[in-house]
């Protein structure tokens, strides 16, 4: 009996220390989700799509559901849900993205595209802080038409300013993006 009411003490022990370990990390990246990052979260980059007939430009918002940190220390948890500092994107990462693009001149019947995208993150200059490529593959659906993208670009000043190139190979499509990061 005694060594039940032991280990039971132990468990609740562990647990009250390993939830007070996560509010700590919690509390270590609130800081970072602040009125104002949120703000800036709404700052969309540009993006040019190329057609054989015509050219559009559009205005592109990215969210980031997951990415896995392969550049980051072992102590420090590869996996990030919806946020990652920019250490952890730049020193290496795979990261899945989704972005919607709004087009100011309706592009077929709509205004609107959407993506999917899977992309890799190579540090080359400073562990990616000063010089970085990309590379990968998305699923466009713009006006209704879905095609398949070849993603590459780079990224420099810290990670804030992107480029990337995005060349369909379903059809005769080709979109440039300059894209903000605000951490």
């Amino acid at each position: 009996m005694k060594q039940r009411a032991v280990r039971g003490l132990l468990l609740i022990m562990a647990v009250v220390t390993a939830s007070s370990r996560l509010s700590a990390q919690e509390e270590m990246k609130s800081p970072l989700l602040s009125p104002a990052w949120i703000v800036l979260q709404a700052v969309p980059g540009v993006s040019r799509t190329v057609l054989p007939a015509e050219t559009h430009t559009a205005l592109e918002w990215e969210v980031m559901p997951l990415i896995y940190s392969f550049g980051m220390n072992k102590n420090v948890s590869p996996w990030h849900v919806l946020f990652a500092t920019p250490p952890e994107r730049f020193a290496g990462s795979i990261e899945l993205l989704c972005s919607a693009q709004f087009y100011p001149a309706a592009l077929g019947d709509s205004h609107w595209g959407f993506s999917g995208q899977l992309l890799a993150h190579i540090p080359l200059i400073e562990r990616g802080e000063y010089l970085g490529l990309n590379f990968g593959a998305a699923r466009y659906e713009i006006s209704g038409t879905p095609t398949t993208c070849v993603v590459c670009g780079a990224w420099t000043l810290f990670g804030f300013l992107h480029y990337n190139l995005k060349r369909s190979i379903d059809r005769d499509l080709w979109m440039h993006s300059i894209e903000f990061r605000f951490f």
